[in-house]
């Protein structure tokens, strides 16, 4: 009998075949490797994605969604097949660094209370990537949107004072490469498909914490992150998808007065930029953020 995996890597991708096939590439310089399942979930791309994964890597299972199931349907679709210990999820724009798969499933086997982790993510550059934070609340996000965490820290997504080279326990981690424990999988769920794009990590990450385990960042393990390769060519959709998913994910986590904080908050943003687009003479990006604006008026639907 074929003894499962330690660890699946699931890559999930929608029209990046450039990206998926350096992120596979990587993947399989890796010598650990061996030991590994690794997935690829095409999102129903329409650049010939799928055939290119097929043709230069026959040995991953290769799953094409019938349509685009957004970040938490298509992982789930991963998630399902996987038959590993450890699930690392990638996105198709991360590179994965020597060493970094050991790294990982090493620190969950060291620590029984993690049900994640994440790695060390670094720009295309090189530089590092902030990544692992506190659980967004009415207050951080209203910080985030009115900039004024610049007051404490320069980047919306760093920690003022932190060592990034030191293991911390963190409320999130970064979806961009998340490690979860099949069992704790098994016990909490998925992602919410009621997330299309965003936040689904974040979700994903609250619902570990809530069944007592520990959400971790390694810096041990390094990750490059091409930071919005997936992105490019679904801007206002991603844009619109933002808003959707914060108000989301505040209606399912947090109190009506949170919700309404949140609600406020975004409803000030578009109105601002509604008025923009009108003294500027912008009239299709004044359409989009107006229709943004109505959206708001609507109850959140869980």
């Amino acid at each position: 009998m074929e003894t499962a995996p330690d660890l699946c890597v699931v890559v999930l991708t929608y029209n990046t075949r450039k990206l998926t096939l350096a992120c596979l590439r990587a993947l399989y310089e890796q010598p650990e490797l061996g030991r590994c399942e690794v997935i690829v979930v095409d999102n129903a791309s329409g650049d010939r994605t799928a055939e290119a994964v097929a043709a230069e890597f026959p040995g991953v299972q290769l799953i094409r969604a019938p349509k685009n199931l957004g970040f938490a349907g298509g992982n789930n679709l991963g998630l399902i097949a996987a038959c590993g210990r450890h699930v690392l999820l990638l996105n198709s724009d991360t590179e994965v660094q020597p060493g970094a798969l050991s790294a990982l499933s090493d620190f969950m086997d060291a620590h029984p209370d993690a049900g994640a982790c994440g790695p060390m993510l670094l720009n295309s550059d090189g530089s590092l990537q902030p990544s692992g934070r506190p659980l967004p609340t009415a207050w951080s996000v209203f910080l985030d949107m009115t900039r004024l965490y610049r007051l404490a820290r320069r980047d919306v997504f760093g920690e003022r004072g932190r060592d990034y080279n030191q293991v911390k326990r963190v409320g999130e981690i970064s979806g961009a490469a998340l490690l979860i424990r099949r069992a704790v999988y098994e016990r909490i769920g998925g992602f919410d498909t009621g997330l299309f794009l965003f936040y689904e990590d974040v979700d994903l990450c609250k619902r570990v914490g809530d069944a007592g385990f520990g959400v971790y960042y390694v810096p041990q393990a390094k990750v490059v992150h091409h930071w919005g390769g997936t992105m490019r060519v679904v801007s206002q959709i991603a844009y619109q998808a933002g808003q959707d998913s914060l108000r989301y994910y505040f209606a399912k986590h947090h109190s009506r007065r949170a919700q309404f904080v949140i609600t406020a908050l975004l409803a000030a943003k578009q109105l601002a930029l509604t008025l923009a687009t009108v003294v500027r003479g912008r009239r299709n990006e004044y359409y989009f953020h107006r229709t943004l604006l109505t959206r708001l008026t609507k109850p959140v639907e869980l």
